[in-house]
């Protein structure tokens, strides 16, 4: 090949990777600054909140414990000087704290989050975090007739508070929750799963201004791992609500580096953002209504569609795909692909038998190791290679119809998963776009394609690996080839001469 054709080339496989790493780069999450602790009354102050963080999360303070007993003991100091009736509900082994203004009934926003550490750490963040939150939230707000603040006992048990508040003789009947966890000490925040109708649970988060990370692909996720959240049994309950936590740092989860010293405030600004203007949303304005809905983010904005909106968004890229010329090609494209899948998953599994034998305790942290960034750089460039490799080959042997059998699987695959989980597979549509645009040679909107894909990915890859963890190897590599196949065609591809 001449060097007009090598930049020729370059510029062909850039066409895509270009636009799809600029939306990467734009919808980045970002961390407001912290408010410091002289902030204005009617805001949120992580200074104001950490301040009860550091008091509260000196020491590990299991259920059950003296220091537990001490911290709820100040809780509930905390509480009645804001003007707030405060209760204990005893339960065998547990004390739960319930608050409410003097006079209020059960009726309106409950916000939760629960009191008790794992053994050996001192839970700044898990749940620190949720009750510098909770407290700061109530103090903005005041004793607000519909505002209620519910501090468990024995969540890290086994969500033994919420599940017997909710047993009590006079549990409320179902009412919208705030939910407030933690899985790590700093990034950004994000609302991991809701309840109930998400119709009216999207238009108050957004009229909340809540900068939070949320996407409906993070509950299909969610569901998927074994982990649970006070939210668990309020959801099971038929309670509404929005269920928060950080999954950065997830190395110091249940350990004694879970310190306030290692909680990012700012961090902590975002949650209390979202829980404060979350809470007004909904006390003042309760908000009725029924209906799924599809969310994600892209740029920091919440884009919202209807389920079969994206089902048939998802579908029309299927309208691309013409007739190739030679089917038995077609389908090496398509077999090159499923091998792409199949030795991103071996390598992700040799990766992680590699990283057990080589970094010791790799496997005795409760969460995560320490330093995990470069294994998930690690995971996402070999993905890459390999996606790239294994289209390489088949281009190279099969030429121009492999190329289509290896976008058209692509486009298959967004296609049924639009159709049959639009709550995830919405992250697959920009991409097929891309593909089929790029089949049409229509490659100005086929980067246009790319750039969506890239701002819709861009937050998502950001939460997923640190979800999973570097336990899921496997799953990490396999992860590029699923959501960005259409990457490793170039835009006008030119055939080599077929073979004889």
């Amino acid at each position: 090949m001449t060097l007009r054709g090598r930049a020729a080339s370059a510029i062909r496989a850039g066409a895509l990777a270009t636009p799809f790493a600029l939306g990467v780069a734009v919808g980045w999450p970002r961390l407001p600054s912290a408010e410091s602790a002289d902030a204005p009354a009617d805001r949120f102050s992580a200074g104001r909140a950490m301040a009860h963080i550091q008091a509260w999360a000196r020491a590990p303070r299991p259920s059950g414990s003296a220091e537990h007993e001490r911290v709820l003991t100040s809780l509930e100091a905390a509480l009645l000087d804001l003007g707030f009736d405060v209760r204990r509900q005893p339960a065998p082994g547990l004390t739960n704290l319930v608050a409410s203004a003097p006079g209020a009934g059960n009726e309106g926003v409950w916000l939760v989050a629960h009191s008790d550490s794992a053994p050996g750490a001192p839970g700044a963040a898990d749940d620190g975090l949720g009750l510098g939150v909770l407290v700061e939230t109530a103090r903005a707000l005041g004793p607000h007739p519909r505002l209620h603040l519910l501090i468990t006992d024995g969540e890290e048990r086994g969500l033994l508070g919420a599940e017997a508040f909710l047993a009590a003789a006079d549990a409320p009947t179902p009412q919208l929750l705030i939910n407030v966890e933690a899985r790590g000490t700093e990034g950004p925040a994000y609302m991991f799963q809701t309840a109930g109708a998400s119709v009216p649970l999207l238009d108050a988060w957004q009229a909340s201004g809540c900068g939070a990370q949320a996407t409906s692909l993070a509950r299909v996720v969610y569901e998927q791992m074994p982990n649970d959240t006070d939210f668990t049994a309020f959801r099971k309950a038929g309670w509404w609500g929005y269920d928060f936590a950080l999954l950065h740092g997830a190395s110091r989860y249940h350990t004694a580096e879970d310190t306030p010293e290692n909680l990012d405030p700012r961090s902590v600004q975002q949650v209390g953002d979202c829980v404060l203007g979350l809470s007004g949303a909904w006390l003042d304005t309760p908000r009725e209504g029924q209906g799924a809905r599809v969310y994600g983010q892209a740029a920091g904005v919440t884009i919202v569609a209807p389920p079969w909106g994206v089902q048939l968004a998802g579908v029309l890229p299927l309208l691309a795909l013409r007739r190739p010329e030679r089917w038995s090609r077609a389908l090496a494209g398509a077999a090159a692909w499923g091998f792409a899948v199949i030795a991103a998953a071996a390598l992700g599994l040799g990766l992680l038998f590699v990283l057990i034998g080589a970094w010791p305790g790799f496997l005795d942290r409760p969460a995560e190791v320490e330093g995990a960034l470069p294994v998930y750089l690690a995971a996402f460039l070999l993905a890459t290679l390999t996606m790239a490799m294994a289209w390489w080959l088949a281009h190279r042997i099969h030429g121009r119809d492999a190329t289509w059998g290896w976008r058209a699987t692509g486009i298959v695959l967004a296609a049924g998963a639009a159709v049959a989980v639009p709550e995830a597979g919405y992250i697959l549509v920009p991409g097929a776009f891309a593909g089929a645009l790029a089949m049409r040679g229509h490659s100005k909107l086929a980067a246009m394609a790319a750039l969506a894909a890239g701002l819709l990915l861009g937050p998502v890859g950001v939460a997923i690996y640190p979800a999973l963890t570097t336990r899921l190897l496997p799953v990490l590599l396999v992860l590029p080839v699923l959501l960005l196949p259409w990457m490793a065609a170039p835009l006008a591809t030119r055939s080599p001469a077929p073979p004889p």
